[in-house]
């Protein structure tokens, strides 16, 4: 019985012995970790770190990397920003290649090289390198609190052991030093500590560091022996630690100042007069001009309007298929000389010598140029005459704004990247939005914007939040963004003929829109109210009245398409635009219909796109690494 036992009791032993990992077995970690960390009497820290890694070939493949924090917020949530500068790298003694990456809050430095693999096994990597603005100046004492090994390592530290060495006539006894062992915030105390008479300490852990703990160490000495920074010197750092406060905001205020001075220079409107209801549309102006001059400027819906006043005046006309083309064919019944300028133009390069052209994508070259024809015609006639854009006036402010950001890249270059995408993506979908709202789809505009401002504005606001200083910044480039765009509708200004003629325009687009239908029924005959029903809708269409003007022809419509005998449609239009049962709709939802087509058709497929208690972790130094 006694032989059975010490049998199964050898056996337990041997299989407890082979299931016990043994040290060349266990997976990759940090065996040793030693910091070397020199005070300089400037204040300014000399840092060596010999990293003692065991490499499996998993994580550990080229070599290890080392973060290193550069940025971090003080007690009173202020920005600070230390000096970091790599001096050499070595492994085993040797020179190591190397490259940095900047990171939001710091810096990464890879060691190794992409194509070199080293086989597995235990590597000594040494990183020297020189980093200021570290050290706590208090009223009694000066202070280290170094986070030595960094708190965001992959790998265990099997030991690690640092080292600060106070400059040369520091009292050892006076010198005060305490630790911190464990993951961020702990207050662990897992170390031993001496302090050497020649003003050197040294810090042990005793136990294994898990990956995500580290070793943070405070080290004070009695002041005069470190130099303090002075007045010029903190300002100087405050200066570098806020480029927002330095150059953003008054960047800023200055393009403003710089837009308001512009304003009152040439944007300020002259003083309109009263708005008297007029019968007619000032003389000379086509629909398209109506529209220019009133939006100063041009856009999809006056080329549609033109293409409109063509129409009705008998010199084209238009067909919406039943399988949803629309075709514009030569129609010879009207006057040529009925045409505006701008018209005859437009006329003369959609049509030519053709008899009919299909407004869609296979023909974005004619009609785009036809767009632009008509566009330049309009500029050439009213441009100037009877308004200003002022465009040149908005160049010194877009300098002032693109210095601004520009300083404020060279200041800190990484925010304004990871800050300027999710910006620009967001820019570029609102835009995709706009363009949809002037082709007429309006839902799938609202619907791409809503979720663009969600998606992209929320994106924003987290990437704001964890970079560093992100979201001043972001609040400055938005203000910057909103200010330019602003004033580019503000500095448009009409003359003085311009806002006379304007006002004939507002006073005639008032008739438009409130005519009384009682004294449009006493005008003459059926035929004559049909007759100016269709002269004006052009009109009603340019200034967005033509549901209005529609309406109160609705009766008169009516009578007419149900009249025996007439049966009333428009002769200058064939589709699914015109319902004899809803004829009030017609202007509107034709307006709607070839505006889309049109801001369709001049675009070339696929030229856009559809879319005071310390803890571990605390103080300066910290990061962390791993292996790539």
């Amino acid at each position: 019985m006694s032989a059975l036992c010490s049998r199964l009791f050898l056996l337990a032993s041997l299989l407890v012995t082979l299931a016990a990992p043994l040290p060349s077995l266990a997976g990759e970690r940090i065996r040793l970790f030693q910091s070397h960390v020199m005070v300089m009497p400037s204040g300014a820290l000399t840092v060596t770190e010999t990293i003692t890694v065991v490499a499996k070939g998993n994580k550990i493949k080229r070599g290890i990397y080392r973060d290193f924090p550069t940025d971090y917020r003080d007690h009173d949530n202020r920005q600070h920003r230390v000096g970091f500068q790599l001096l050499h790298v070595t492994r085993d003694g040797r020179p190591e290649p190397h490259h940095t990456e900047n990171l939001s809050n710091g810096v990464r430095i890879y060691i190794g090289q992409h194509d070199r693999f080293p086989s597995p096994g235990e590597y000594r990597y040494t990183l020297t390198y020189q980093t200021d603005r570290q050290l706590g100046f208090f009223a009694d004492h000066d202070e280290l609190y170094w986070n030595a090994t960094g708190n965001d390592w992959e790998f265990q530290i099997d030991e690690a052991v640092v080292t600060i060495v106070l400059p040369q006539g520091v009292p050892s006894h006076k010198i005060q030093a305490t630790g911190y062992t464990g993951p961020f915030g702990s207050r662990g105390r897992d170390y031993r500590s001496t302090i050497a008479s020649d003003a050197s300490v040294t810090f042990t852990t005793n136990a294994t560091l898990a990956p995500g703990s580290g070793l943070t160490v405070v080290v004070g000495w009695p002041k005069g022996y470190v130099t303090e920074p002075t007045g010029q010197q903190r300002l100087g750092f405050w200066v570098r630690d806020n480029p927002v406060a330095v150059v953003g905001w008054p960047g800023t205020l200055l393009v403003f100042l710089y837009f308001l001075f512009a304003w009152h220079q040439v944007g300020r409107d002259p003083s309109g007069g009263t708005i008297i209801p007029r019968f007619e549309p000032p003389e000379g102006l086509s629909p398209a001009a109506a529209r220019y001059i009133l939006q100063m400027g041009f856009d999809s819906k006056a080329f549609s309007c033109a293409l409109i006043s063509m129409a009705v005046k008998q010199r084209i006309h238009i067909s919406e298929q039943a399988d949803g083309k629309t075709v514009i064919h030569r129609d010879d019944d009207g006057n040529m000389e009925s045409l505006s300028f701008g018209e005859k133009a437009l006329y003369t390069k959609l049509l030519g010598h053709s008899e009919s052209l299909e407004l869609d994508n296979a023909h974005h070259k004619t009609i785009g140029a036809a767009r632009d024809l008509l566009k330049s015609r309009l500029a050439d006639e009213y441009h100037g005459q009877f308004f200003l854009r002022n465009l040149k006036w908005l160049i010194p402010g877009l300098l002032l704004s693109v210095l601004t950001v520009a300083a404020l890249a060279i200041a800190n270059p990484e925010p304004i990247m990871i800050i300027g995408i999710p910006l620009l993506v967001t820019s570029m979908f609102f835009t995709v939005a706009v363009r949809l709202w002037r082709q007429g789809r309006r839902l799938i505009a609202i619907l791409v914007a809503g979720f663009t401002g969600i998606v992209g504005l929320g994106n924003l606001l987290i990437t704001s939040v964890a970079v560093s200083g992100g979201f001043g910044l972001t609040l400055v480039v938005g203000a910057l963004i909103i200010i330019n765009l602003l004033f580019y509708f503000l500095l448009k200004a009409p003359t003085r003929l311009g806002r006379e003629v304007m006002d004939e325009i507002e006073g005639f687009k008032k008739y438009l829109a409130t005519a009384e239908k009682h004294r449009l029924q006493t005008l003459g005959s059926l035929d004559q109210q049909l007759l100016l029903f269709e002269k004006y809708l052009p009109f009603a269409l340019a200034l967005d009245v033509a549901q209005e003007w529609c309406e109160n022809f609705s009766e008169t419509l009516e009578r007419a398409a149900q009249e025996p005998g007439r049966h009333y449609r428009p002769r200058w239009y064939t589709g699914r635009s015109w319902e004899p049962s809803r004829p009030a709709r017609f202007g509107d939802t034709l307006g709607r219909a070839l505006s889309s087509t049109v801001a369709s058709a001049a675009t070339a497929p696929g030229s856009s796109s559809g879319f005071s208690g310390g803890s571990s972790g605390g103080g300066g130094g910290g990061g962390g690494g791993g292996g790539w």
